[in-house]
């Protein structure tokens, strides 16, 4: 994948959350950064000691990003993947998936009631929009977030096991409800499906066996062991692949192509360029900070890298090195407002002072809109602007920004049509689909209300 189109994924889906992509691709890994984007749920900012961890630390914490809560039903074929991968590299037994390693760690699918285990074929744990969700859906859910999602909100199996007594009860119940409303996301789609009157056809039953078998041919005899390993089943393998082909189709319904695109931006969007000076941006980077990225040449580093890291080395200062370090960063940027404001050439000091990690990939600026979800105080200044009309400093919640607003380029957004479409159409399906998840119900049945850490395996 093309890694300015992921940085905008992360940008753009992010209170971020990702992009809402049904494909493989719009999953992959990258540690880019996105100065633009607002910072309130940054994995810093959530993750916490694990033994700190209280009922009223964790609820606060169920405002998982969008990107996370849509995806809730197509994890299971993102770890698919990450499997399909590591299998093509490695043995099983040195797998790198994020749930297991090997089937040998783990455990065999089971639930305690009152201590004892039961038939799990009939258990109801959640009703959801009138599905009920049975056990291999839940045990499935519940080990995707836990293991992938869990870091972020300070809960591990670890944190369960070190904990007791009223703490353990209290820390697991809020997981619960996390858990709850993470596994509300994947229907999501299918509750929009619901009231627009989108139906699962022929075609989309053929394209659900194609893409099992498919994941049959490629594991072939090791199938089994395979789906044992992501705490899978073949019944929810089923489940899992119905919902991401409805989730597919309705998107598809929810998108503008790039044909229409550039008829939507002159309704709707501003094309916008921007000085960015992160802050601590006049600090020496400290030896701890290149080690623990694995840098060695910082001046040979991209844009994105150079601001990931300033940004790194500015949160490791003391409080009051902040403060000071803020302080340089802001007088750089006063400095070249004034330069600006003397008549000095905005595309000239662009180029010699910005950090924006989108600079040298579009340089003539990237396309805003009122429901795109980047910084609030760096948007709210953008959308004010009049065509060639510059912003003064504005103060985001990673840096200093002089925005400059520049007449819609016509033959430059065609040239970049996929990139800006897919970045409206991110922002656009998902204040649809945030919408449509705010309207789900959830409904925990007793037997979930009650079950406890260990009843699960």
């Amino acid at each position: 994948m093309d890694e300015n189109k992921n940085q905008e994924e992360i940008l753009n889906d992010e209170v971020s959350n990702d992009e809402t992509e049904i494909s493989d691709d719009a999953f992959d890994a990258d540690d880019a950064y996105t100065p633009i984007l607002g910072e309130d749920a940054e994995a810093g900012d959530l993750a916490e000691s694990e033994s700190d961890v209280k009922k009223s630390d964790l609820t606060t914490k169920i405002l998982i990003p969008v990107i996370v809560v849509l995806a809730a039903v197509i994890v299971a074929l993102v770890i698919l993947q990450l499997n399909k991968t590591n299998a093509n590299t490695n043995s099983n037994s040195n797998s790198n998936s994020a749930l297991a390693s090997s089937s040998a760690e783990v455990p065999e699918p089971s639930f305690k009631i009152n201590g004892k285990k039961v038939d799990t074929d009939d258990l109801v744990f959640l009703k959801i929009d009138g599905n009920d969700i049975g056990f291999d859906e839940l045990r499935n859910c519940y080990y995707q977030f836990l293991n992938s999602y869990g870091q972020y909100y300070g809960v591990s199996d670890e944190a369960f096991k070190s904990a007791s007594g009223d703490d353990l009860k209290n820390m697991f119940s809020s997981f619960k409800d996390s858990l709850a409303e993470y596994i509300k996301g994947g229907y999501v789609h299918s509750s929009y499906a619901k009231k627009h009157g989108i139906t699962f056809d022929k075609d989309d039953k053929k394209a659900v066996k194609e893409r099992i078998q498919s994941v049959k041919d490629e594991q072939g005899d090791n199938y089994k062991s395979f789906l044992k390993e992501n705490y899978m089943t073949e019944k929810y393998l089923d489940i899992a692949m119905k919902n991401n082909v409805m989730a597919a189709k309705v998107e598809k319904t929810l998108t503008i192509s790039e044909k229409d695109f550039y008829k939507t931006a002159e309704k709707e969007l501003y094309q916008v360029k921007q000085i960015f000076i992160p802050f601590g941006s006049e600090e020496k980077i400290s030896d701890e900070v290149l080690s623990s990225n694995s840098i060695e040449d910082y001046d040979k580093l991209s844009n994105p890298k150079k601001a990931e890291t300033i940004l790194s080395n500015y949160d490791a200062l003391s409080d009051n090195k902040k403060k000071q370090a803020k302080n340089a960063s802001k007088k750089v940027a006063d400095n070249i407002y004034r330069m600006l404001q003397s008549g000095e050439n905005f595309d000239s000091l662009m180029k010699k002072n910005t950090y924006d990690s989108l600079y040298e990939s579009y340089p003539k600026g990237i396309l805003v809109g009122k429901d795109y979800e980047y910084d609030e105080a760096y948007l709210k200044a953008a959308l004010k602007l009049k065509e060639n009309e510059m912003s003064k400093v504005i103060e985001s919640s990673s840096g200093y920004h002089i925005i400059m607003r520049v007449p819609l380029d016509k033959n430059y957004i065609n040239k970049n049509i996929e990139y800006f479409a897919q970045t409206y159409n991110n922002s656009a399906v998902n204040k649809v689909l945030y919408e449509v998840y705010e309207d789900i119900e959830v409904e925990q049945t007793d037997i979930y209300k009650n079950f406890q850490y260990g009843d699960l395996t």
